[in-house]
């Protein structure tokens, strides 16, 4: 099971090198992680977008990298993937939603399923493993079918890294049910219809997830309090300000993917530094 960002590089490293389509790649610090990840031998990297601004930021030793002149750089990465010249999606300095309608084409996209979801992945030192957290920065409308199709992909994905059997949380204020607070009564329904297939409890307040100390304190009975893998968030903002605040102040090391599509796609923050850019990246080439 990998259970730091460390071991996930390791496991990268032993792997076959993918080939990334990087959309929009007009941005220094997304070459400069790109750069990092092909010079340990990791990937091998296709630059899409104004070929003139990519070479003015392209170093010198950085010389090949694969640049596509393209005016349409999401479509254009897409079908590369589509001829088998690409592995997996990078987005780049393009606006999310630009990117996820590529993707999402019926005709012409990269869709597996009806749903993708984003999934932020948080090394804290304060945590004995990997904690993810969804859904930051694609589904602005979270429901019962939303949540439950979440868990299928995160579960598919979460395999690969050798976890076989994750606890899933269904984040809230508390741990009771109240019509004032209606993200407990969906979190109630999606572990009623979802507790005999994984493990997932809620509504449960994070407090009690990540320690069973508070589990005890507060006199909750819990399986998976201190252990838990995924937090599946009540909404958009609270999982994007979660994330933000644990990389801004918490000195959490962060990264993120989308899954659900055919291929991984590296979603980034256009504020994430070249460290975060990079654990992203091995984040897809799993």
């Amino acid at each position: 099971m990998i259970s730091s960002f460390n071991e996930l590089h390791q496991m990268v490293k032993d792997s076959q090198p993918k080939r990334v389509a990087l959309v929009a790649a007009e941005d220094p610090v997304l070459i400069e992680a790109a750069k990092r990840a092909q010079e340990e031998g990791l990937a091998r990297f296709i630059l899409f977008g104004n070929s003139r601004k990519i070479e003015s930021l392209n170093p010198p030793d950085a010389s090949s990298f694969e640049i596509v002149d393209s005016q349409n750089p999401a479509i254009d990465a897409i079908n590369y993937i589509h001829a088998d010249k690409a592995d997996l999606l990078m987005k780049g300095k393009i606006q999310t939603g630009d990117l996820l309608r590529a993707i999402l084409n019926r005709d012409t996209g990269l869709r597996q399923g009806e749903l993708l979801n984003h999934i932020a992945v948080i090394e804290s030192p304060h945590y004995h493993k990997l904690l993810f957290i969804s859904d930051g920065g694609i589904n602005l409308h979270l429901d019962e079918n939303v949540y439950q199709q979440m868990v299928v992909n995160i579960t598919q994905y979460l395999k690969l890294l050798g976890i076989e059997s994750p606890h899933f949380g269904m984040m809230t204020l508390v741990e009771t049910v109240s019509k004032k607070i209606p993200e407990t009564i969906i979190a109630q329904k999606v572990v009623k219809v979802l507790s005999k297939k994984v493990s997932i409890e809620g509504p449960i307040a994070p407090d009690v997830a990540l320690s069973r100390e508070a589990a005890t304190k507060k006199g909750l009975e819990s399986e998976i309090a201190g252990e838990i893998d995924v937090f599946l968030m009540p909404s958009t903002t609270a999982a994007n300000h979660l994330v933000k605040g644990l990389s801004a102040l918490g000195g959490c090391k962060v990264g993120g993917v989308i899954v659900g599509a055919s291929v991984p796609v590296i979603l980034l923050s256009r504020s994430d530094d070249a460290e975060t850019k990079y654990r992203s990246i091995l984040l897809g080439l799993v």
